[in-house]
């Protein structure tokens, strides 16, 4: 994990629930997170990202409820078809306080730092959208669910024309002798009586 320390581009001012067992805050906050990607899924750069939360003061800390959204670019599995998919997570996150108001409350080790309160009151939400968005982000995307995929012979995409490669029927000449055993043991299955 690298110590260089950025400024939280997603951050709230808590003081006043860090001050209120019970209070609660609505916000709804959107920003640009540099990034967030996997090989077959990322947020473009310079698209924002949205929360829709709403943080409530508990004994432990601060409980963040509420919904991540963005737009995200998607790269077919199959035909490599690149597709923008709207994403919307829901998340539930509680957050230790280490501000002035709770100084008790924070992060039990060096993995928990993202889910903390900051010591001038602000509640970074960086690392639970990170967190959030990724994990959501699908394995194997398709561009569709009956995507055809890319001819292994010649490479053309199915989806949009016919090569003429992979005919229907057609069987792998590696399979040829498990057909054969599959054909007699039908037909034996066949000839015996059912009992």
């Amino acid at each position: 994990m690298s110590k260089h320390v950025t400024a939280p581009a997603l951050a709230v001012d808590v003081r006043e629930l860090l001050q209120q067992p019970g209070a609660h805050k609505h916000v709804v906050l959107r920003s640009v997170l540099p990034d967030l990607a996997t090989p077959v899924a990322s947020v473009p750069a310079g698209s924002p990202v949205t929360v829709d939360a709403e943080l409530e003061s508990v004994v432990e800390g601060l409980l963040v409820t509420g919904k991540v959204g963005a737009t995200v670019a998607l790269r077919c599995v199959r035909c490599l078809r690149d597709v923008d998919h709207e994403l919307e997570v829901d998340v539930r996150e509680l957050f230790g306080g280490s501000g002035s108001g709770s100084a008790s409350l924070g992060p039990r080790d060096e993995e928990d730092e993202g889910y903390a309160v900051l010591a001038d009151d602000r509640l970074p939400l960086d690392t639970m959208v990170r967190d959030a968005v990724v994990l959501a982000f699908p394995q194997f995307p398709l561009c569709r669910p009956d995507c055809a995929g890319l001819c292994p012979e010649c490479g053309a995409d199915r989806n949009l024309a016919d090569c003429g490669h992979g005919v229907p029927g057609a069987t792998d000449p590696r399979w040829a002798a498990l057909a054969g055993l599959r054909q007699a043991l039908e037909e034996e299955d066949v000839a015996r009586p059912e009992a």
